[in-house]
């Protein structure tokens, strides 16, 4: 049973056969196909019969969800050995920010190797940081998505409980600065004022752990927006459903201090470290926090899919493979396979996922770029997604192609298709952050990244011979707010939802959100 810091930090397995990691993978690879060599997919790929790497590699098709969707529906049916053996323990829906959600199956192994995965990062976060004692915020979005089963019966939704064991269940009650009812509230401004409420009155907040940067962001920015009423809350008490926020004159005045001062630090004294995404499209919001919290550490969470674990950070806080939870393989360009000890430092890949819970050399659409090495494995950095692409006129656009040519950019920025009569895009900016900056030109923005988007030689061409209009802005009064607010009432739960650099709909912000200001 885990229910402290120390015992936490003692799950730090740094014997995990990473210094042999062709062989950590092969042994991974074979015990999974052992496992599952009766089930319908073991049987028709002879999962029994495959002496080798390579065989398995030809024998088993690379797959992307549509073609294994088929098997997924049996599953969700309730029947057993199908991709895995026995049944389901659990469904799980992709965020779908950006792309159609898929229902992805857990079985029993597979949740046991996300735990394998997950496990060592928290150990090696409370080392690194020093965590000795305290709270931490574990995100919890309000709950804006109804239960839900299968046709078969089988739950669609997993709980803390099962991702990282029922032995961590004491250790999450007992450090969590924002109890868990929060979480039952349907209401945004309902969980927010909660949310805010129960952080605020933390005066042991160390570690706040959130997905999306944004997710932090719109809270920080609700103890702004919010002012008066969690003044009033603080002074004078309210209910909220059946649960009472009692008055805390000390953290008023500690508040009031916040509003002159703007040091985040007045809030939280003791908070160490926030982990969030950092990378490709998140690397602007990711960089918003920095600045809003120049004293505090702030950790890249790594490559963490609903299909399961790429990457988690080291105690170097590099994103390091999880080479004893999965068989990966990395696409290059060109179409060859490479496995994680042969990935070249600079090189760009597809990953190709095999888990313990039927996914067989499936192609995640996730790009990463190789690092280097740290101690035996590979540092790998996400940069986009390459399932999501806009082509209007033959020029496809990926989204992470987009993320390059809009680095630097601060705040938010997003390319979407432009709803003119011309097929084109528009850059969408935020209007309050470029509104004050000093020498800002507009029009050298959007040459720059013009010049970027010229690197792909299709979109430059149509372009050149007038297929493509020239870039256009599309500056909007808090494009991120409008954006998440667009998400959360499509049915993506608030932690989730990644704000990407590229969207394919041309009427996001015309017809959903409003219109530019």
């Amino acid at each position: 049973m885990i229910d402290s810091w120390q015992q936490l930090s003692k799950q730090n397995n740094k014997n995990n056969l990473t210094d042999d990691l062709q062989r950590c993978q092969q042994h991974w690879l074979f015990d999974c196909l052992k496992q599952n060599s009766d089930t319908e997919y073991g049987k028709e790929y002879r999962f029994n019969e495959l002496p080798s790497i390579r065989a398995y590699q030809d024998a088993t098709p690379i797959v992307s969800y549509p073609e294994i969707s088929n098997y997924i529906d049996k599953i969700s049916e309730g029947r057993a050995d199908i991709l895995f053996a026995g049944h389901a323990v659990a469904f799980e829906r992709t965020s779908g920010s950006t792309q159609v959600q898929k229902m992805i199956p857990y079985s029993p192994q597979g949740l046991n190797d996300f735990r394998k995965a997950i496990l060592p990062w928290l150990a090696s976060l409370v080392e690194t940081f020093q965590i000795e004692s305290g709270s931490a915020y574990w995100a919890i979005s309000p709950a804006t998505r109804q239960p839900e089963v299968t046709q078969g019966g089988v739950s669609v939704g997993l709980s803390d409980a099962a991702y990282l064991g029922e032995d961590l269940i004491p250790f999450f009650m007992s450090t969590s600065a924002v109890p868990h009812w929060v979480g039952s509230l349907s209401d945004m401004r309902e969980w927010q004022l909660a949310t805010l409420y129960h952080l605020l009155c933390n005066r042991e907040l160390v570690l706040i752990s959130v997905w999306s940067p944004t997710f932090l962001l719109a809270l920080l920015d609700g103890i702004v927006e919010r002012r008066a009423e969690l003044e009033s809350v603080l002074l004078n008490g309210v209910s909220v459903k059946d649960q009472y926020l009692a008055p805390d004159q000390q953290t008023c005045e500690l508040l009031q201090t916040y509003y002159k001062s703007n040091d985040i630090s007045c809030l939280w004294p003791q908070l160490k470290v926030v982990s969030c995404w950092a990378d490709a499209s998140s690397q602007p919001f990711y960089q918003q926090l920095v600045e809003t919290m120049p004293t505090v550490a702030i950790q890249a969470k790594g490559l963490l899919l609903t299909e399961g674990v790429v990457t988690v950070p080291n105690q170097y806080n590099q994103t390091v493979l999880t080479a004893d939870s999965g068989f990966y393989e990395f696409e290059v360009s060109d179409g060859t396979i490479k496995l994680a000890h042969e990935l070249v430092q600079g090189e760009q890949y597809d990953v190709i996922m095999t888990t313990a819970s039927g996914l067989y050399r499936y192609r995640t659409a996730d790009k990463i770029v190789c690092d280097g090495y740290s101690s035996g494995l590979p540092v790998l950095r996400f940069i986009g997604r390459g399932d999501l692409c806009s082509d209007l006129v033959g020029e496809k656009l990926t989204e992470a192609f987009a993320s390059t040519c809009l680095e630097g950019i601060p705040g938010f920025r997003m390319l979407i298709p432009a709803s003119d009569q011309q097929p084109g895009y528009q850059l969408v900016l935020d209007k309050q952050i470029f509104k004050n900056t000093a020498g800002f030109e507009l029009s050298n923005l959007l040459k720059e990244v013009s010049v970027r988007l010229f690197e792909n030689p299709h979109y430059a061409y149509a372009c050149k011979i007038g297929q493509l209009a020239e870039l256009k802005p599309l500056m909007l009064v808090d494009p991120l707010t409008k954006y998440l607010n667009s998400q959360e009432n499509i049915g993506v739960r608030m932690g989730d939802i990644k704000v990407p650099s590229l969207c394919i709909k041309s009427d996001l912000f015309e017809a959903e959100m409003g219109t530019a200001a």
